[in-house]
């Protein structure tokens, strides 16, 4: 019901919510005093009469407030309509105070009240006004009836107590608008605080997320580089390899060469025998032995790093051989385990038809391999032992098994050692991804499993869990 009485520009959207507090209370408190002035004219006028002095005057105060609160919506003007009804509501308290007893009126208690009430919603000026004029009604009753001789024999009394209740009001409502005060500026101080808080948090929480994202884009280029990273490795080695054998094929075709040029030579002069021809031939025969066994080499480990290479920049799905590919992984790895002074034993049976993506199972087992020649060799050893086996489970699952004869992984790493950036190696080369990229390749590529263990010889022991068949669908003429 207060709203009917709020000027039109409060019912806007975004109004000052303080402003609009206090015009609620000056018309909830207005509504109260206009409600017990028409019950007071309601008892006066049955009592009285409707046209009693005292009854007409209730009549005119309550049409002075109701008045006020048509202004207040009309006008908007709070303060201008509150000082001109305080100075008409004093007027007419005046004239009741004059036709029912003055000082010794019943009614006095009930301006009293009403003055304290009305006083408890304005400010100090407010109090200090209201105050000022209802002690100088009094004041002006108590010296006419004095001056008229028409009053009661304990009137000085009785203006005495007026007095000091006026004093002990005044001073109980200044002191109770200075504790409003303080109270409210605490609770705009802790308002303050508390949105000043919240956008902080919000902007930390800005702060964290962009953090967070920045963290996962880096995460993943740390991942990407682990990846290249492994790749180039293999790159280096395979290229190390392929020199040797290549270097053989090229001496031997240069030899070839001269032999062949010297033979022309002889033909030529007509100097050339049989005995010689029949060297040249054996030489010849010895060249292109040596020159095909080598350039076949060239040709198997460049052909087992294409496959390798192009499966982990590639990543795309296609059925293979377990065996068949864990021994070209490996075979493109042999280089850095033999620089190493390490050798490799496998067991995988043959038969293990995969579907799913070549890249991953070499990233799988370059990761182990790599992290078996970092980690679990201290002190340069030479002659450690890589162990890779495979077998099939129920329910079309395979097992990889993966385990060397190192140092081990204390048992208290275990539960660590597949956070991204967790190494025991940092700053010596240790990027603290590759089990990361390991775990996450085999539990959410492949759908499986990998548990960290003792080996029975003493070193690490990974096994690695995962359907046959990838999850995700199988490409055409995948094997099923």
């Amino acid at each position: 019901m207060t709203d009917l009485f709020l000027p039109a520009a409060m019912h806007a959207r975004g109004f000052d919510e303080k402003q609009l507090l206090r015009a609620r209370a000056f018309i909830r408190v207005t509504l109260l005093i206009l409600s017990g002035i028409l019950v007071l004219y309601g008892i006066w006028a049955v009592n009285e009469g409707p046209f009693d002095p005292v009854s007409l005057t209730w009549a005119v105060y309550a049409l002075l407030v109701g008045g006020n609160l048509v202004t207040v919506r009309l006008s908007g003007r709070f303060h201008q309509v509150t000082i001109a009804n305080n100075l008409a509501g004093l007027s007419l308290i005046a004239i009741l105070l004059h036709y029912t007893g003055g000082v010794a009126s019943p009614l006095v208690p009930l301006f009293l009240t009403g003055v304290a009430t009305t006083g408890n919603f304005g400010g100090n000026r407010a109090i200090l006004f209201f105050f000022t004029g209802f002690t100088a009604v009094i004041l002006g009753t108590y010296v006419w009836q004095l001056h008229a001789g028409d009053h009661v024999e304990d009137i000085h009394s009785r203006f005495a107590f007026l007095l000091t209740a006026l004093v002990l009001l005044v001073l109980a409502n200044l002191s109770a608008q200075s504790a409003r005060t303080k109270t409210r500026r605490m609770l705009q101080q802790a308002r303050d605080a508390a949105i000043e808080g919240r956008r902080r948090a919000e902007l930390a929480q800005a702060a964290a997320e962009k953090t967070l994202v920045d963290l996962r884009e880096t995460q993943s280029q740390m991942i990407l580089q682990e990846k290249m990273a492994s790749l180039g490795s293999m790159v280096a080695g395979v290229a190390h390899e392929v020199n040797t054998p290549v270097g053989l094929a090229v001496t031997g075709a240069s030899q070839l060469r001269t032999e062949t040029a010297r033979i022309l030579a002889l033909a030529a002069d007509g100097q050339l025998r049989r005995s010689t021809f029949d060297e040249y031939l054996s030489v010849v025969d010895e060249l292109a032995t040596l020159i095909e066994k080598n350039a076949t080499r060239a040709a198997e480990l460049i052909q087992s790093f294409k496959e390798v290479a192009v499966d982990q920049s590639s990543d795309a799905r296609r059925p293979y051989d377990l065996r068949a590919y864990v021994s070209e992984v490996l075979s493109s790895l042999a280089p850095r385990i033999r620089h190493a002074g390490h050798k490799v034993e496998m067991a995988v049976p043959d038969g293990i038809e995969m579907d799913g993506h070549p890249g991953a199972m070499a990233q799988i087992v370059t990761n182990l391999v790599i992290n078996s020649i970092m980690h679990a060799y201290p002190d340069e050893r030479r002659d450690g032992t890589l162990r890779l086996a495979a077998r099939m489970l129920d329910d079309d699952m395979v097992e990889l098994a993966y385990s060397d004869d190192g140092q081990g992984i204390p048992r208290d790493l275990w539960p660590r050692i597949f956070e991204p950036f967790f190494t025991t190696r940092r700053g010596t080369g240790g990027s603290g991804l590759g089990l990361h990229l390991l775990y996450n390749i085999v539990t959410v590529r492949m759908g499986g499993t990998v548990r960290v263990a003792a080996a029975p010889q003493g070193g690490a022991l990974f096994t690695l869990v995962f359907p046959r068949i990838s999850p995700g669908r199988p490409d055409h003429g995948a094997v099923q």
